[in-house]
């Protein structure tokens, strides 16, 4: 929003952005695969083209899980992000077992858009923190709840912690976004009021009418939401569901007349 003078009497036009529904990937052995119980017609096993199809279907980023982040960043995933990083004008999020900074340094140089660092956002802060520090615009971190608690990729257990509790501590260490995972869209929303960084949110929406609900929090810091099984199970159409979220914006556009 650009601010008018009082005194211009300008009507001013303020246009809500849509929120951004973004399509999961996950990559292993080079190629895409597919869900547990899954197999959509539409879906490819390479990469480039399951990329571009999401990408005609009006994606404008990917969040791509790489089973198999080497230490120097390189493994056999690599070579596929590459490839939709210079051939597609797509905003890559990566997630993924990230251990040292020569990796994500090596998926920053790629042209990678956010480095995801789940588990080791919470067994090695001293990495969190480089990479913050190094990458700021560049780092995000995975907060994953269930039934209320913060669950800890490696950890049988759950955090006593709340997701909030988390979110301070990083939003301090200087990432630059906050990547939530909750079955919740109320805990969803919640979180956005609570959260200081922009949120991603990753949600399993089961019909149009969720976005509607989450479409809600956008006010309060959401920036866009992931969408994995509910995709490959055809319960979701990624296209009309983009058209959807573009009519909400539409519809919200809002004309504030300066006197």
């Amino acid at each position: 929003m650009i601010g008018i003078p009082a005194s211009s009497g300008i009507t001013t036009v303020v246009y809500i952005q849509p929120m951004e529904l973004i399509p999961l990937i996950y990559f292993k052995a080079g190629k895409a695969a597919q869900p547990a119980e899954t197999n959509p017609a539409w879906f490819k096993e390479n990469p480039l083209e399951l990329a571009q199809y999401f990408a005609d279907q009006g994606a404008e980023s990917l969040y791509i899980n790489d089973l198999h982040v080497s230490a120097t960043g390189k493994g056999e995933n690599f070579g596929a992000i590459l490839a939709i990083a210079e051939k597609l004008k797509l905003k890559l999020w990566v997630t993924g077992n990230f251990k040292s900074l020569s990796s994500v340094e090596a998926y920053v140089q790629a042209g990678v858009e956010k480095i995801v660092l789940g588990a080791s956002a919470y067994q090695d802060p001293k990495l969190l923190k480089e990479s913050a520090q190094k990458f700021p615009q560049k780092t995000a971190v995975l907060i994953e709840v269930k039934n209320k608690k913060v669950v800890i990729p490696g950890l049988v257990a759950p955090s006593h912690k709340l997701a909030e509790d988390y979110a301070a501590r990083f939003e301090a260490d200087g990432v630059s976004t906050l990547c939530y995972a909750d079955e919740s869209l109320d805990g969803i929303k919640e979180f956005c009021r609570q959260a200081k960084a922009p949120v991603l949110a990753l949600a399993d929406i089961q019909v149009m009418q969720d976005l509607r609900k989450l479409f809600d929090a956008e006010s309060t810091g959401l920036t866009g939401v992931v969408i994995g099984k509910p995709l490959y199970e055809n319960k979701i159409d990624l296209h009309s569901s983009i058209a959807f979220l573009n009519d909400l914006a539409v519809a919200g556009t809002k004309e504030a007349t300066i006197t």
